[in-house]
């Protein structure tokens, strides 16, 4: 037998020894630092690559004390600075069990086509878009937006692929200033070119001007340059801003523009009946990004390109090859082809972890703990709105809260105000006790928060509250 073959009673016995290690990873996990920073003890990874394997036992036994306790940490209830979630355990069983079956999904009449085509019909049932959708699942969201921009880019420039873009006037690209900067990198790789990326002021909520979008249209057409894309806005990660997604629809319908919703943190919270009123609007975009591994808490990598129109991704990606399966009456034809809906060939199982997520929680399930991390933000908002030394810096739309230390009679300018509250996070990070990332808003530091984590406690959010105080107290005196 080959060194790399094992019995099943081997493998039975490493999947325990997995299964322990995984387990002693959870058991572990609220009393170590939140980020699990390596520092000195990098020099255990510098090492020339060996000429002999070793046994898996002490394999397993380094994986568990050097890699699995240095973790990046969204596992942990105070993890809050980026939305990056908790994965639901089951998730983590699905990804052994996808990696044992080992399927490239690119096509053919095997389960995990089947899968991964239904869990997209439902994901694209959740958005809101019609049974003529299509999909592909993606790494995450900038992939997504890129796949979805791709599709966008030929549907509005019919000749792109072939003749690339130098005949006629540019095409231009309109979004937030709150955009996500993937949309810059997606342009930029489309050949679209940075220029023709129009960035627009946002209002006092951080949602797109639309009247400011309408003025930049018209004048791009006066400059002979064609308007083509608008990117909205289903939760922005500064602040989890929805952008007035109805009245966009409206404006590209009659501009005819297509109209992408980069929704990669938000989309999916429209699983909940309380939640779907603030994405009027979604349901009419002709592509939306979404992320099931944020608000599905599946575990990375879980991203999807949803295109309303089917035929529209085969349109952008489609590239025959003479060595796969053409031939209507082959046993191996499948539903889909995936490999003509973006760029990869080889891809992995994605969907098994999102479809059984899907499956054992189902619609309710999901709503609920959607709601509930939108109330622990609220929770949080009202404590900071609650003490003296604490700002807002803006509501909570979704599940991220904005706020700064601002201490009363102190006198403190803005950039000192900014400086200080960075320092602050930082060293919450440094004590191991949370994560945080402060962002900008309108030039002001924010301690920013989000909370997309089942595990994530009314506790939690007081002790950060009083750690920032103390933490701001400390440097002030420092």
């Amino acid at each position: 037998m080959s060194e790399f073959d094992l019995t099943p009673q081997e493998v039975r016995r490493l999947g325990y020894l997995a299964a322990d290690a995984v387990a002693g990873h959870r058991e572990e996990l609220i009393p170590r630092p939140v980020f699990g920073k390596v520092g000195t003890k990098a020099a255990l990874f510098e090492e020339p690559l060996p000429e002999e394997g070793m046994g898996v036992e002490p394999l397993l036994a380094f994986v568990r004390e050097h890699i699995l306790g240095y973790p990046f940490g969204n596992s942990h209830p105070r993890f809050f600075g980026f939305i990056n979630s908790t994965a639901d355990p089951l998730g983590t069983i699905a990804d052994y069990l996808a990696s044992a079956m080992n399927s490239n999904c690119w096509g053919g009449d095997h389960a995990a086509i089947h899968v991964e085509d239904r869990a997209l019909r439902w994901l694209a049932e959740i958005v809101g878009l019609p049974k003529t959708a299509e999909g592909i699942l993606t790494s995450g969201g900038s992939m997504a937006n890129f796949t979805a921009l791709a599709a966008a880019r030929r549907a509005v420039a019919p000749t792109i692929r072939e003749e690339g873009p130098r005949l006629g006037p540019p095409l231009v690209v309109y979004a937030s200033e709150e955009v996500h900067n993937c949309v810059d990198k997606a342009v930029d790789l489309l050949g679209l070119g940075t220029r023709q990326l129009r960035k627009i002021p946002t209002d006092e909520r951080f949602r797109i001007r639309v009247d400011m979008l309408k003025e930049a249209v018209a004048q791009d057409r006066r400059a002979g340059l064609a308007p083509a894309i608008v990117v909205g806005n289903a939760g922005t990660v500064n602040t989890g801003a929805i952008d007035p997604l109805e009245e966009l629809a409206d404006f590209c319908g009659k501009e005819s523009l297509w109209f992408h919703v980069d929704g990669a943190y938000g989309a999916m919270a429209r699983i909940s009946p309380a939640l779907r009123p603030l994405f009027a609007g979604l349901e009419r975009a002709d592509s939306v990004a979404a992320d099931p591994h944020k608000w599905l808490y599946v575990p990375y990598e879980a991203g999807a390109a949803l295109v309303r129109e089917g035929g529209r991704l085969k349109d952008a990606f489609s590239k025959p090859a003479a060595y796969l399966v053409h031939d209507p009456e082959s046993p191996l034809q499948g539903p889909v082809l995936f490999n003509e809906r973006g760029p990869e060939l080889s891809r992995g199982f994605k969907a098994l972890k999102v479809w059984m997520g899907l499956k054992r929680h189902g619609r309710r399930g999901y709503a609920a703990a959607v709601e509930r991390d939108v109330r622990l933000t609220r929770f949080l908002a009202e404590e900071v709105d609650g003490q003296e030394d604490f700002e807002r810096l803006s509501e909570p739309v979704l599940s991220i809260a904005n706020f700064r230390y601002r201490p009363q009679g102190r006198g403190l300018s803005e950039e000192q105000l900014n400086r200080l509250n960075r320092r602050i996070a930082n060293r919450l990070v440094a004590s191991g006790s949370f994560l945080l990332a402060p962002t900008l808003l309108k030039g002001r530091t924010s301690l920013r928060v989000c909370i997309v984590n089942f595990r994530t406690t009314e506790d939690d959010l007081r002790a950060l509250l009083r750690e920032a105080a103390r933490a701001g107290k400390e440097l002030l005196a420092e």
